[in-house]
């Protein structure tokens, strides 16, 4: 699974902004790409999508990057949520805590994560 980090920088995207994107945790994420562990079949395929490759090459087995149909798209961040993603990360979890339930106060979303204002 080494190719999942030599893509991700072609991207220019951080450990961070893949963990957010695919749903898992920064050291998740950093586990892959060091080989500690391997992600699940699912997210093997979402990997491929998101980089436009195959699967046997996210995996090793190809040099040919193959044809890929479809690509989901992820965020772009800019200087200003790479900045508060990285703040946040380095945040003890009590710390976390009281940002996350300040924002979603300013936001006007409750604890649930559903957003109390009408559209």
């Amino acid at each position: 699974m080494l190719k999942i980090r030599e893509l991700r920088e072609e991207k220019h995207l951080t450990q961070i902004e893949m963990a957010l994107n695919l749903g898992v945790s920064r050291q998740v994420y950093a586990n892959w790409e060091n080989e500690i562990n391997q992600p699940e079949l699912k997210m093997i395929i979402i990997l491929a999508d998101f980089f436009g490759v195959t699967t046997d090459y996210l995996l090793g087995r190809t040099d040919d990057l193959g044809a890929v149909t479809s690509v989901p798209v992820f965020p772009q961040f800019s200087e200003e949520d790479r900045e508060v993603l990285s703040l946040f990360h380095a945040l003890t979890p009590e710390y976390r805590a009281v940002a996350l339930k300040t924002l979603r106060s300013w936001a006007g979303v409750p604890a649930t994560g559903v957003s109390k204002k009408k559209a």
